[in-house]
């Protein structure tokens, strides 16, 4: 297993305190210290969050990915997830979503990030058959992303998403996706957080999609109404209950800390290495 930390963390903090110039720079310098606190604490990979996206469409695309390519350490990139949704009904929102992703995936070639995470969008109302339509639309986009990124050397991961979402929830829920999907080149990105929200089994999701879970995000979880990604230990997600589970299916790619401030990375990373 290689143990790393999301982007995230340095994002909200860099933004909670207003020291950027705009969203190009919001992006640089969060990818920049998380890149700069992974090499200086020895840890294996990086996921990068895209988020804001502009920097894909300005002239500071090179910059971000001259900005990477002078670091080491492996790389991962998570999609944008704000402001965007697969599984919309609006077609301008989900094709939108759709061009931004293979977007995303061209900045994975070109900083050597062979996986690339992305979120399945939303489900607003809670009626059923609504539901099954926003899984219809999301399972035609998903097979269109992959069918463009197809010649790209980047490996697509869809996360389980946590209650509020309304999609992608239950492992029938992501069995029943998986199973139309229908492909061999979508894989699964399993997070701790989002599957506690739904009371999920993680010995069962983890027997049943083991050989296609190839990305962990270790969130920790308070509330199961919320997702608030508080430091690691200080919720009720049980890690090393996880961990263990994870090591019998002797799984060895990334476990990335996903935090929502970059001051509890020191003692998350501690409590995570304890257990490993």
């Amino acid at each position: 297993m290689k143990l790393g930390i999301s982007s995230l963390g340095h994002l909200v903090s860099i933004a909670m305190k207003a020291k950027y110039k705009n969203f190009n720079e919001l992006l640089m310098q969060s990818a920049e210290e998380c890149l700069k606190y992974s090499e200086k604490k020895g840890l294996k990979v990086c996921e990068i969050i895209l988020d804001p996206p502009m920097i894909i469409k300005t002239e500071n695309r090179k910059r971000f990915i001259d900005l990477c390519n002078s670091y080491s350490i492996e790389k991962q990139i998570h999609s944008n997830f704000i402001d965007v949704s697969l599984c919309s009904f609006n077609p301008w929102i989900s094709r939108g979503t759709l061009d931004s992703y293979v977007e995303n995936a061209k900045i994975c070639e070109e900083i050597g990030a062979k996986i690339m995470t992305i979120h399945p969008g939303v489900s607003n109302l809670p009626v059923a058959s609504l539901k099954e339509g926003n899984t219809k639309i999301l399972i035609k986009r998903v097979t269109e992303l992959l069918d463009a990124v197809a010649d790209l050397d980047v490996t697509i991961c869809i996360e389980n998403m946590p209650k509020e979402t309304g999609m992608l929830l239950t492992q029938k829920e992501l069995e029943d996706f998986f199973s139309a999907v229908n492909r061999e080149d979508l894989f699964l990105t399993y997070d701790t957080s989002h599957f506690r929200t739904i009371d999920g089994d993680v010995e069962s999701l983890w027997e049943k999609f083991h050989k296609i879970i190839k990305n962990v995000h270790l969130a920790e979880n308070i509330n199961k109404e919320k997702d608030t990604h508080p430091q690691i230990g200080v919720g009720k997600v049980n890690f090393r209950e996880i961990i263990n589970i994870i090591k019998k299916c002797e799984y060895n790619g990334a476990m990335i800390i996903e935090l929502l401030s970059s001051t509890s990375l020191r003692n998350s990373i501690k409590y995570i290495k304890d257990l490993l």
